[in-house]
């Protein structure tokens, strides 16, 4: 590949401060930020995701942290911060929008209308440069980032400014609770008509993004529990129990979490059917038949020289309510009641080894394995669900109660056991072959070299028991089509096409990474893959981060599943080069590619 690839991202870097377009996420830095700026990693992760690239002045790259982000902006912060891209406009449905001016910024602004995430500013009128207010905020983000707004909408705030029959009361509530604000400078505050900054915008785009950004998480509906006056403890006895924000499991919206075998509970109330129990930080509720005492554990599994005791376990109440301290449903519920016939549990039919995670929002799961099928529910990116069986792209799966078929290009599946890429479906594309040798330079020769990685990069996935597959065994030359056709047809999971760089200039260095900029509702996975390669590779083999950039390349726009290309470095230059020869630096990139594969399946 020649530099020519990277040249159309030159014309983009002086674009308004909101720019979208990512560039060497590594080598930006902003003159008016310092890292020691309250939101500086925020704002670094947001250019990492290729969310913002800041703007030029007087030949410096600048941030303004303290200006008022408008609605313009934010609109397109959250497009593009939500894995979306911009409409196609031909005719803007706002009179304060020209197209002719403000093409771009008009199919953000449509996209996030259209998505729910903004309405207009006035009758017939977006105001792209009005100032976002804190109130506006909350419900952008509310709504961008699917956060369950039912669970907290009538939880008390400690803010004394906003009241229970405010509009955006239960917007605030949700972006408060979910550790995305804690208010202003005075914590009884939260000044819902305030504008907000650059910088604070950033920071709170960052925290409903990504959980290792979030506040610590405010208690749900009263006091924290002191585990000193738990009357006991028990352990979780199956998978994928519900832990619930109240005793009753007539809806979904009291999900707190999910909870494995094994986990242990401090407990506080013994309700009947219900255990009051402690989870991060709050008190919630477990069904009790799914947990068990360390007591019951030993008499179920006794020392060979022991006979099992028959006491009553230590933990378990002197008393018992007779009767359940909730309101019985009207209908039997999965895990309310305990019915005379073999329960319907929160729980999969089967046990499961694996689980899948959505990647998209409002992804169906159907009645049969048909894209053609009735949907029996939505489900937003980050939902999981547990996987029964594979059939092709189709993964039958089990979610709250409901067995349906996902398409699984659209869900990340995570081992629960054994190793994190164990069954996966990987397509390596070592680059050009046969007749087209790709990069020359010396003794460097493209073609080859991408074939010797890949195969070092097939043999340690499949030594882990993932099921690899290249696009080409030999010398040969598939057409960027076969190698497409290739993929789709053995239902690859993962896409990766390894190349080496070449330029007429002998300067250019270092390795960079590439996903499409085709509209592909899988973009923030690419992201997290091409990121996860490319900064092991720049880490182990001491190369030059160029960084993740997006570019339309044929082989990985036509793909829905995490598709990538990565260029290893540059035959051209002789440092990059003398690496590309070396079988120690060869082992090197392989065992990079591998990290990085390992690490996108390995994540939470």
């Amino acid at each position: 590949m020649f530099i020519k690839k990277i040249s159309f991202m030159l014309t983009v870097i002086v674009l308004s401060f909101f720019t979208i377009h990512s560039a060497q996420a590594a080598n930006i830095s902003f003159k008016d930020l310092s890292s020691s700026h309250p939101a500086y990693k925020e704002i670094m992760y947001l250019v990492e995701l290729g969310v913002l690239e800041g703007s030029f002045e007087s030949g410096k790259r600048v941030f303004k942290p303290s200006e008022q982000v408008t609605r313009g902006q934010a609109a397109k912060m959250v497009v593009v911060a939500t894995g979306k891209t911009p409409l196609v406009v031909t005719k803007s449905s706002f009179t304060d929008i020209d197209l002719k001016t403000n093409a771009a910024l008009s199919g953000y602004v449509e996209r996030a209308v259209e998505l729910g995430y903004f309405s207009e500013y006035s009758p017939g009128k977006f105001g792209p440069k009005v100032a976002l207010s804190r109130n506006e905020m909350s419900k952008v983000l509310s709504k961008a980032f699917n956060l369950n707004i039912e669970i907290t909408a009538n939880l008390d705030l400690p803010f004394t400014d906003v009241a229970k029959n405010d509009p955006y009361y239960k917007y605030i509530s949700a972006i408060y609770y979910n550790g995305i604000t804690n208010g202003t400078g005075d914590a009884t505050k939260y000044s819902a008509n305030a504008p907000v900054t650059r910088a604070q915008f950033s920071s709170f785009v960052a925290r409903a993004s990504s959980e290792k950004f979030r506040l610590d998480l405010p208690v749900h509906g009263g006091p924290a529990p002191d585990v000193a006056n738990a009357i006991g403890k028990v352990i979780v006895a199956v998978d994928g129990l519900n832990i619930r924000s109240s005793a009753a499991s007539d809806n979904k919206t009291n999900i707190l979490g999910k909870v494995n075998t094994g986990k242990e509970l401090s407990v506080f109330e013994d309700q009947g059917y219900w255990l009051k129990v402690a989870y991060n930080g709050q008190f919630a509720f477990v069904a009790k038949e799914y947990t068990k005492t360390e007591e019951q554990i030993k008499q179920e599994n006794p020392p060979s020289e022991q006979k099992p005791t028959e006491q009553k376990p230590a933990e378990e109440p002197t008393t018992k309510p007779t009767e359940p301290e909730v309101e019985e449903p009207t209908t039997a519920p999965t895990d309310t009641e305990k019915p005379t016939e073999e329960p319907k549990v929160d729980m999969p039919p089967v046990q499961t080894s694996s689980i899948g995670i959505a990647t998209v929002n409002n992804l169906n799961i159907r009645e049969q394995s048909s894209s053609s099928s009735t949907s029996l529910a939505k489900i937003n990116r980050g939902t999981v669900v547990d996987v029964l069986s594979h059939n092709g792209y189709w993964v039958e799966v089990y979610y709250e109660g409901t067995v349906g078929y996902v398409d699984k290009r659209y869900l990340r599946l995570k081992n629960t056991v054994g190793n994190a890429v164990q069954d996966r479906i990987i397509i390596i594309d070592p680059g050009h072959g046969g007749k087209d040798p790709g990069a020359v330079s010396g003794q460097a020769v493209e073609k080859s070299i991408v074939f010797k990685v890949s195969n070092l990069v097939k043999q340690k996935l499949e030594a882990d028991g993932a099921k690899v597959l290249m696009s080409r065994t030999g010398d040969t030359y598939p057409s960027l089509d076969d190698r497409i056709t290739f993929a789709k047809s053995n239902y690859g999971e993962m896409f990766i096409s390894l190349h080496a760089n070449s330029s007429t200039n002998t300067s250019p260095k270092g390795t960079e990474t590439y996903y499409s900029i085709t509209s592909n509702d899988n973009e923030k996975e690419d992201v997290v893959l091409a990121t996860n390669i490319n900064n092991q590779i720049v880490k182990n083999a001491n190369m030059s981060n160029r960084g993740v950039k997006r570019e339309d390349f044929k082989v990985i726009r036509s793909l829905t599943i995490p598709a990538v290309l990565v260029e290893l470095g540059f035959v051209s230059n002789a440092e990059d080069r003398s690496k590309l020869l070396d079988d120690q630096y060869i082992e090197i990139f392989a065992q990079s590619i591998y990290n990085g594969i390992v690490e996108y399946y390995a994540r939470n």
